[in-house]
C-alpha cells in the first residue's frame, strides 16, 4: 500500500465482511477506521512536524494488522496479540469494549512501536517524537463522538460518560493515550536494536502485549455473573453495532 486512501479501503472491506458474518472482529476495525481517518484529515491540514513522515508511518501501522488478519484469516501464524484478539471474536460472552480493547492492545502496545522505529530505524526515533505525540490530540478530537456511537450500543459506556460529564471521554482517552506512552517506549528500544536482535525485540513486546490481552479477556475485577449481567445491557444484533459505529466515519 502507498496511500493512507488504500488503508482506508482494506478496513472498509474487513468491517463489510465483519457486518456479513456477523462477526465481534468489526468492532475494532469500525474504531481504527474512525481515527486512520481522522489522521488523514491531520495530515491535509498540515498538523503534523513532517506531514510526508506520518504518512509512511501511519501506512507501515496499518499494514501490521492488515497483514496480521490476512494471515489469521488464511490459517498461517500471527502474532500472539492478534491471534487473541482474532480469536476473542468467536466468544459470544465477551464485552463490545473488551473487543475494542482487545484491538487496541494489539494495534498500540504492538504494532505502534515497531512500526514507527520502521520508518526511524538507527537511533533516529528522537525527531519523531513530537508528530507522535501530536497523534493524541488528532485523534481525541473525535473520541466523543466515536463514544456517543457507543452509547447507543454498549449501554455501560453511556453510564461511564455520564460520570464524567461527558468532557472526559474516558473510555477511550485512557485506553489510547496510555498505550501510546508504552509504545513510544517499544518505538526507541527496536529503533536502537541492531537488525539480526529485532525479531526478538517483537517477540518479547508481543510477549508482553498478549499478557495484557488476556488480562482484557479474563479482567480480574469483572466477575463471570457481571460481566453476564453487563452483556444484558449491550445490543445483541452485531450488525447493526457494526453499522452504527461504522456511521461514524461520516462525521
Amino acid at each position: 500500500m502507498k496511500t493512507i486512501e488504500e488503508v482506508l479501503k482494506r478496513l472498509d472491506e474487513i468491517i463489510n465482511w465483519a457486518k456479513e458474518n456477523q462477526s465481534p472482529a468489526g468492532y475494532f476495525a469500525c474504531t481504527y477506521r474512525i481515527m486512520t481517518a481522522q489522521v488523514l484529515k491531520g495530515i491535509q491540514q498540515k498538523k503534523f512536524e513532517d506531514n510526508p513522515r506520518m504518512t509512511l508511518l501511519d501506512i507501515a501501522f496499518a499494514t501490521r494488522y492488515l497483514e496480521a488478519w490476512n494471515s489469521y484469516s488464511k490459517g498461517e501464524r500471527c502474532t500472539n496479540a492478534w491471534y487473541i484478539a482474532f480469536e476473542a471474536a468467536k466468544n459470544k460472552n465477551l464485552l463490545i469494549l473488551q473487543h475494542i480493547f482487545l484491538g487496541m492492545n494489539a494495534h498500540i502496545n504492538l504494532d505502534l512501536g515497531i512500526s514507527a522505529a520502521s520508518i526511524m530505524p538507527n537511533r533516529k526515533i528522537a525527531p519523531l517524537k513530537k508528530d507522535f505525540e501530536n497523534i493524541n490530540s488528532v485523534i481525541a478530537s473525535i473520541n466523543q463522538k466515536v463514544q456517543d456511537s457507543l452509547n447507543r450500543i454498549c449501554y455501560p459506556v453511556e453510564l461511564i460518560d455520564k460520570i464524567s460529564n461527558g468532557k472526559d471521554n474516558t473510555v477511550l482517552d485512557f485506553a489510547i493515550s496510555r498505550a501510546r506512552e508504552t509504545s513510544w517506549a517499544t518505538a526507541v528500544m527496536a529503533s536502537n536494536t541492531p537488525n539480526f536482535m529485532k525479531e526478538s525485540v517483537i517477540g518479547i513486546v508481543d510477549y508482553a502485549a498478549a499478557k495484557v490481552a488476556a488480562q482484557i479477556t479474563n479482567p480480574n475485577l469483572l466477575t463471570p455473573a457481571l460481566l453476564k449481567e453487563l452483556k444484558k445491557c449491550e445490543s445483541s444484533d452485531v450488525r447493526k453495532n457494526i453499522e452504527i459505529l461504522a456511521a461514524t466515519k461520516n462525521i
